[in-house]
């Protein structure tokens, strides 16, 4: 026996997540379709028993209502949806730069999640048909978290590529010498 007999496959490859991506997105397209109401998190305080007790709230009302159920968080489910298949797309083309594969994972999602919300609010729309609550405040954090969100990702990146540009020239002229 030598060396290369003992070679094997990682268990866990690029087709695993995929599959896994996949999944997701099957799942939370499907949450996006019916919509199913977002899970409330609890405060920075600790654990709220609020929050939990309305998410159990929004989910009896949402089985409880008779026709066709439409909830804000279609847009979160959706925006989760869309960026599952997009990574599938980055994994499948690992040719693809790390700017490149991030815009095709981010702005589809960032849309749905921005702008969805955003005409929903600015329709007049309620957040869900079938339970109570308004659109505006949720909506305006979502806009929020996503305006801020793209502000980081864009620093970041400014700053990396800054820092990248002082490290080019690695052997400099000895000193004296222009």
């Amino acid at each position: 026996m030598s060396i290369p007999d003992f070679d094997v496959e990682p268990a866990v490859g690029p087709r695993f997540w995929m599959v896994l991506l996949g999944v997701g997105s099957a799942i939370t397209g499907l949450l996006a379709v019916i919509g199913w109401p977002l899970p409330l998190v609890s405060g920075r305080g600790g654990p709220d028993r609020h929050a939990w007790a309305q998410t159990v709230r929004s989910v009896r009302d949402w089985f409880a209502y008779d026709g066709w159920r439409m909830s804000g968080a279609s847009w979160f489910y959706g925006a989760l949806a869309a960026a599952a298949l997009a990574g599938i797309l980055v994994l499948r083309n690992p040719a693809w730069s790390g700017t490149r594969s991030l815009l095709v994972v981010v702005v589809p999602a960032a849309a749905l999640l921005g702008l969805g919300p955003a005409a929903q609010w600015a329709l007049g729309l309620p957040w869900s048909n079938y339970g109570a609550g308004s659109t505006g405040g949720i909506a305006l954090g979502i806009i929020v978290t996503v305006i801020v969100g793209a502000a980081i990702t864009w620093l970041r990146r400014a700053f990396r590529r800054s820092a990248r540009s002082d490290d080019d020239d690695v052997n400099p002229p000895p000193r004296g010498v222009h």
